[in-house]
């Protein structure tokens, strides 16, 4: 259709051009004082030269233009394989049980890390990403029942799409807020491990419940644009002659063509490909600053020859190692949350750019296509914090005993004392 247009176009500017070039070499020959008739033929030999070269001209735009056409619909036919068929049979029963699970564990995660031994600066950014994944989650089971249901008469109601819409705008500001609490606790690791000396000072607990807020406000803010894009429309189905209801974009956006092709490049770039650049970036300058600090480690204890003077020095010695292995292991575990968050984002994000380049059709046959499977990669994401937690955090275990098994013999946990700031970054 749109290279039809583009022949039609091209026809209609070649043929105005050819009659406007007649009706000029008329007027010239009739105000040019021409002797003979060689004069003539030389004169409209060269206007008809130069409209050839016109219309050359107008073939190799054309022709630009088809390529470019081609192209869009090779890589929109490359995606389209089949996937979402053979996988959407499944796709409801295997998200319903993530749901459920993950629901579960983030809910833990909430209860466990706000114990009163466990508050500290990374922990409350720990919390907050509980706490959204936990939304995601609970959101998420309609939709995953709706793929249960299948293709049944609720699917085009407008209670179904008003559902629709709304999954729509949650989903994206809570992985909005999911993205901004990523990159908050990379950047949180980063001063703990590059700039030690700064860490007292800018990673304390006041200042991690500030970015906790504001990673939430700014989320919000920055994806509000987002709910004018889209509206529930009515269309008059051909089969039976029912009112079917669908999420499809606003008149006011179909209006505005320019508007949609600035906007949707630029949030694809700054809410989805920007953060995966960041926290690329914070990733490998954390495991940079490790295994220098572990290289430097190494060639301190080559050169350290002197035996401990004292029984104290010697206590001294063996507590500096021990916590130095607990920040290490932490920063493990942090970076592995922070990679899967990675591994999952990265797609995504490059599809929806992708999407924004290319247009609906792209989105319907690759973004589609593979959408459901993205989806399912980030329900997995947002279920297996638990996991990592429980396996790389002996102080969560210790906790999560404490709470699960009840010990009389057991002294209650030491509390925080009132002069001591809570800046641990120990989970």
């Amino acid at each position: 259709m749109e290279s039809l247009n583009l022949t039609h176009c091209t026809q209609i500017l070649l043929n105005d051009h050819l009659n406007s070039s007649v009706q000029q070499q008329r007027q010239v020959v009739g105000a040019t004082n021409l002797s003979t008739p060689i004069d003539v033929e030389f004169f409209y030999v060269d206007s008809i030269n130069s409209s050839y070269k016109f219309y050359n001209r107008c073939q190799e735009l054309l022709k630009d233009a088809k390529d470019i056409l081609d192209s869009k619909e090779i890589l929109s036919s490359s995606c389209d394989i089949g996937f979402r068929e053979s996988y959407g049979a499944i796709h409801g029963y295997l998200a319903l049980c993530i749901c459920i699970i993950g629901s579960i564990t983030n809910l833990l995660n909430v209860i466990i890390l706000t114990r009163k031994e466990m508050i500290n600066s990374t922990n409350t950014i720990l919390t907050g990403l509980a706490v959204v994944d936990l939304m995601i989650l609970v959101e998420y089971i309609g939709f995953a029942y709706s793929y249960v249901r299948g293709k049944e008469n609720f699917v085009h109601s407008y209670s179904h799409a008003a559902y629709v819409l709304f999954h729509a705008h949650f989903t994206q500001i809570a992985h909005t807020i999911s993205i901004c609490l990523a990159i908050t606790l990379a950047v949180w690791r980063y001063i703990a491990i590059c700039t030690p000396h700064l860490n007292l000072i800018l990673c304390t607990l006041p200042r991690s419940r500030l970015a906790v807020a504001l990673a939430y406000t700014i989320s919000i803010l920055i994806t509000l644009p987002n709910c004018f894009l889209y509206s529930i429309r009515a269309t008059i189905s051909q089969s039976d002659n029912r009112t079917q209801y669908f999420v499809m974009l606003s008149e006011s956006t179909e209006a505005h063509v320019t508007f949609r092709r600035c906007y949707l490049p630029v949030y694809g770039f700054l809410i989805k490909l920007l953060p995966c650049v960041l926290l690329s970036f914070f990733i490998l300058k954390i495991i940079r600053a490790m295994n220098i600090a572990k290289e430097r480690k190494a060639n301190l204890f080559k050169m350290s020859s002197t035996p401990p003077s004292n029984d104290s020095e010697n206590a001294v010695a063996r507590k500096i190692p021990h916590m130095e292995k607990l920040t290490e292991k932490t920063t493990r575990m942090l970076l592995a949350v922070l990679f899967m968050f990675l591994v999952v984002e990265l797609p995504q994000s490059v599809l929806t750019l992708l999407t924004a380049l290319h247009g609906d059709q792209f989105f319907e046959k690759c973004y589609m296509e593979w959408g459901d499977l993205m989806d399912l990669m980030a329900l997995i994401n947002s279920a297996a914090n638990f996991f990592l937690y429980y396996i790389m955090s002996q102080q969560f275990r210790l906790t999560m005993g404490r709470m699960v098994v009840i010990k009389e013999s057991e002294p209650p946990a030491p509390s925080q004392r009132p002069n001591e700031t809570a800046v641990s970054t120990l989970v």
